[in-house]
């Protein structure tokens, strides 16, 4: 069953590392029709209500921070939020995807020069989806903007669903190869059977691939797959692409990822999406992603008081400046 989704405390950029405890469920959500959907999602286009929410990835079996998978969630004009599960599907039909994208990508830049400037060592993760990738105007959009940032590619992964990398067109290769040819990596999310041409994929600049942790561990009763779970991340890892195990929720889990030797893990168990505070978003940009419905469940949103020891602040001066000076630049009109 679908468990109830847990709220969230919105988090500083200092307190990034922190995992959260479990909250309380969020409140229901109204039911919305199509076209009522539709209007939601590009009045938080227009206006600009689009939430960063951040969720590590950790190594096993230390757990680690190693990355922060940026989440984007949209918010209505009652500050109700929706999830990517939810505004996906209204976003590509209105050709929003672009500009959801784009806004997102951003954000993702200025926490990933705040993060860094704490821990050389971490990254980010950044949905694109394949609206985007298919959108020739859209996508140059974005390639000039991650261009001007590829210093950053080393430590910003673009991650993309397993049906859109196999279901790629001449123009979606095209605009994946330039990417590469930027030095930016690539991970595969969205997963939904373990049918990988790890060669093809180190190729076209695959580094990651995201697998939900019930579909390796029952894989074990399924031996009709290509190869046994367990010898995955060994094959993976001859092509250079790091197995990581997501939507984990409990510490067996773990336990039996280790024996796969999977080094890499994403879950409840560790955090659930956390909201970055407003204060500390160096602009108010809009902001989105072709993020996803795996373990996107809805946080509240708390615009309340910033509670002692949360109050955000983005450590040193020079980088507000070189933000505000970033957001000037790129942010332009949404």
């Amino acid at each position: 069953g679908i468990q109830p989704p847990p709220a969230a405390e919105p988090m500083a950029i200092t307190d990034l590392p922190a995992a959260p405890a479990p909250a309380p469920p969020a409140a229901a959500k109204p039911a919305r029709t199509a076209p009522q959907l539709l209007e939601a999602v590009r009045g938080a286009v227009d206006h600009g209500r689009l939430d960063i929410y951040l969720q590590p990835l950790v190594t096993l079996p230390q757990r680690k921070v190693r990355f922060y998978e940026i989440v984007t969630r949209l918010r209505d004009a009652n500050d109700q939020i929706l999830t990517a599960q939810e505004f996906l599907t209204a976003a590509e039909t209105a050709g929003l995807m672009g500009r959801i994208d784009h806004a997102v990508m951003l954000r993702a830049v200025q926490v990933l020069r705040r993060l860094m400037v704490r821990n050389k060592d971490v990254g980010v993760f950044v949905n694109i989806a394949g609206a985007t990738l298919s959108d020739a105007a859209a996508f140059a959009q974005c390639l000039d903007f991650l261009e001007a940032n590829r210093a950053l590619a080393p430590s910003f992964v673009l991650e993309f669903k397993q049906a859109t990398l196999r279901n790629l067109g001449p123009l979606e290769a095209e605009h994946l190869a330039a990417l590469a040819q930027r030095g930016y990596r690539f991970s595969i999310d969205h997963v939904t059977d373990l049918r990988f041409e790890p060669r093809e994929l180190a190729d076209r600049g695959v580094r990651f691939i995201k697998v939900p942790a019930a579909l390796l561990l029952e894989e074990r009763e399924r031996p009709a797959a290509d190869i046994h779970p367990a010898d995955l991340s060994d094959l993976l890892g001859r092509f250079g692409i790091d197995l990581i195990a997501e939507r984990i929720e409990g510490e067996r889990a773990v336990v039996d990822l280790l024996d796969y030797d999977v080094r890499f893990g994403q879950g409840f168990l560790f955090a659930a999406p956390r909201p970055l505070r407003p204060e500390t978003a160096p602009t108010p940009a809009p902001t989105s992603s072709g993020d996803k419905a795996k373990q996107d469940t809805p946080p509240s949103h708390d615009p309340g008081p910033t509670s002692k020891g949360e109050l955000a602040r983005i450590e040193p001066a020079r980088v507000v400046t070189g933000v505000a000076a970033l957001a000037r630049r790129a942010v332009g009109p949404f």
